[in-house]
């Protein structure tokens, strides 16, 4: 007799295929019967609502909360079975003694306790393994950690000492099963990294087959030219290529018709034979870091020194014109646009935009952004702002490009408890839910079966997680049971912490996970390694 079986559903495949009536089976791990399933030590009664692929979201820093919320509640519920994490150049592995700090720091700030346990990445997957978790993951290798635990924390000159530290632990790192290598560079201290230093790392990435995804050095006025960056690294390493959460931010200085411009460069190379692609996500709003409008001349020296500078009035007035950079908007003096997302030493403005924080410290919106940073200290760029990036055309277009998949560029969260507090903001709680309520059943940019594929087996197939991200006999068995007309997220801007509705069942590596919207504390998931 099966485990379970999932009864008079309508099955989405995965492929983009149209919708059709059958039974799912599953036994042990796997999808073992599609159509007339016979009795089941479970049975699930999925009449009229709609039996998918459990979601791959392509690009996630779960990886940041994962160890202080192992169920992933607030994704799994939304039916994300599979995140792939270590991206914008942030990972939590490798670890050595000159980066370790600046991990767990981070990690620190969002309610980790204690001191990693790893320090390699195999150490790092065994100890998730250990924990056990509640979907499964799978990570890049962030250059900005490789960065710092080479001891690169600014602009120094890099060495070919440095070159062999990073490249010994790519190498190390995807030996043990890392998908690859991810950048962002706009952030310290992967922006002071040269493009030969980069093409050096994918290189080593190559050799083993691996992806470099990239959150680039520019998506306003410089466009064209870090789009022809990351063509040129992605070439030089012969690896595929994922251009991460794919944008042109409004009112940015960008030239006419930019996205669409970049966007032909991707789609021109991918003709020629480059394997590349990218992703996008669902919110007009966007996840940043604070830290990441502030020059290069302040930054070269690393965030203990810019703490210290951002104590003198002539710094500050230099800033106030010199931060045209990231989020421009915020130089333009838009501060209605930006919310502080979360900062450990002003918690009580966890949501709050820049105009109402301004209110409540009494000061204008400059200095407040600067005494936040700067109570931050070395760790600043653990900072994290929310701003209103994206038009709803612009997000159409993103969404329903035949080359994009869909993910959230979030984390997961719970609703409740030091992390809940930590990580005030709706992507945690709906990103996923947006796409399948707002873009597909209210705007309707996509069908349903052409979101569900964009959302399952298209990162699936991208990362090479075999036999996942489609219903099929011998597949992984990762499911998602929903109903397509109810399905909603009641999560707000004021009050973001809440779970969404109509998700009744999702289903990892064949163990029911969330059961009637509930979550059941079981954690079936894996590392997903890279073979």
């Amino acid at each position: 007799m099966i485990d379970i079986a999932i009864l008079g559903g309508l099955v989405i495949d995965g492929t983009g295929a149209q919708r059709y009536q059958a039974d799912v089976g599953i036994l042990n791990d796997q999808i073992v019967e599609i159509g007339r399933v016979s009795a089941a030590n479970r049975e699930i009664d999925a009449t009229g609502l709609i039996v998918s692929p459990g979601f791959v979201d392509p690009h996630s820093h779960s990886d940041f909360t994962m160890h202080v919320n192992p169920l992933a509640q607030s994704t799994v519920r939304q039916g994300v079975t599979t995140e792939i994490v270590g991206n914008c150049g942030f990972s939590s592995a490798p670890i050595t003694p000159k980066s370790v700090k600046q991990i767990t720091g981070r990690l620190k700030g969002y309610g980790f306790e204690g001191d990693p346990a790893w320090r390699t990445m195999d150490e790092y997957f065994s100890h998730i393994e250990a924990d056990g978790v509640s979907a499964n993951f799978a990570f890049f290798i962030g250059h900005n950690s490789l960065r710092h635990a080479a001891g690169l924390d600014g602009d120094e000159t890099v060495t070919d000492e440095h070159l062999k530290i990073m490249s010994d632990l790519v190498a190390e790192s995807m030996e043990a099963g890392a998908l690859g290598l991810s950048t962002g560079l706009e952030f310290l201290p992967g922006k002071f990294a040269k493009t030969e230093e980069i093409e050096h790392l994918a290189k080593v990435v190559g050799k083993y087959g691996g992806v470099y995804t990239s959150h680039v050095r520019n998506r306003d006025s410089e466009i064209f030219s870090s789009m022809s960056e990351f063509l040129q690294i992605a070439k030089t390493g012969n690896v595929v290529a994922q251009l991460s959460h794919f944008n042109v931010r409004f009112d940015t200085n960008a030239p006419e018709n930019a996205w669409e411009r970049a966007v032909g460069m991707l789609v021109a190379e991918k003709d020629k034979g480059l394997d590349v692609a990218a992703d996008t996500t669902p919110f007009r709003f966007g996840l940043g870091g604070m830290s990441a409008i502030l020059p290069e001349w302040l930054l070269k020296d690393g965030y203990a020194n810019v703490a210290l500078a951002l104590k003198e009035s002539t710094v500050r007035d230099r800033l106030k014109s010199d931060c045209d950079r990231y989020w421009r908007y915020i130089h333009k003096g838009q501060w209605s646009r930006v919310r502080l997302q979360g900062s450990l030493h002003y918690p009580e403005f966890t949501g709050m935009s820049f105009p109402e924080i301004a209110k409540e410290m009494k000061q204008d919106e400059w200095d407040c952004y600067f005494d936040i940073l700067m109570a931050a200290g070395p760790d600043m760029d653990k900072v994290i702002m929310f701003g209103e990036n994206m038009t709803e055309a612009h997000l159409a277009e993103m969404i329903s490009h035949p080359d994009f998949s869909l993910g959230v560029d979030g984390f997961t969260s719970v609703d409740h408890g030091a992390l809940a507090d930590a990580t005030q903001s709706q992507f945690p709680y709906c990103g996923h839910i947006e796409f399948l309520a707002h873009h597909v059943r209210e705007k309707k940019t996509l069908t349903l079966e052409s979101a569900i594929h964009k959302m399952s087996s298209k990162p699936a197939q991208r990362f090479a997680l075999k036999t996942r991200g489609e219903i099929k006999e011998n597949w992984f068995a990762d499911l998602v049971i929903f109903d397509a007309d109810k399905v909603r997220s009641d999560s707000t801007l004021e009050n973001p912490c809440v779970y969404p509705v109509g998700i009744q069942q999702v289903i990892v590596n064949g163990t029911i996970v969330v059961d009637e919207s509930q979550h059941t504390l079981k954690r079936p998931g894996r590392v997903l390694r890279r073979k």
